[in-house]
């Protein structure tokens, strides 16, 4: 009877996992996916790297690049664009900026998942 359930659990508990990687997640589980977003604006100096690789251009990224253009120069954050050509697990949640806290040494920055809206790009760069 033991055996049982533990391989009735292990079986059933695979399967949830696997279905959380296959289900997509919804928008607002992209934009909070990870690393939450800036409820406070970014120091000049800092920088945002938007990413316009295959996949973040296919799940509306460039719409995001003109209001980053717009609205980071003036707190002084710099913007800057890559051609990423993975397929990680971050593209998968994209579209993706990375944020570079004026200060930060890296190498890892953390990066925000689901960026497509005029809103999205303020609470990034703490406007909201």
């Amino acid at each position: 009877m033991k055996v049982s359930a533990v391989v009735s659990f292990f079986l059933s508990s695979r399967i949830a996992t696997t279905n959380a990687f296959l289900t997509p997640p919804t928008t607002t589980q992209q934009v909070n996916h990870g690393t939450q977003l800036n409820a406070e604006p970014l120091e000049s100096g800092s920088t945002v790297i938007v990413c316009k690789g295959p996949t973040c251009k296919r799940t509306g990224g460039l719409k995001a690049l003109p209001i980053f253009e717009e609205l980071a120069p003036t707190i002084g954050v710099k913007v800057e664009t890559i051609s990423c050509v993975s397929e990680c697990a971050e593209c998968g949640l994209g579209p993706n900026v990375e944020v570079r806290k004026a200060g930060d040494d890296g190498p890892f920055y953390p990066i925000k998942n689901g960026i497509k809206t005029e809103e999205d790009v303020k609470a990034v760069l703490g406007l909201n």
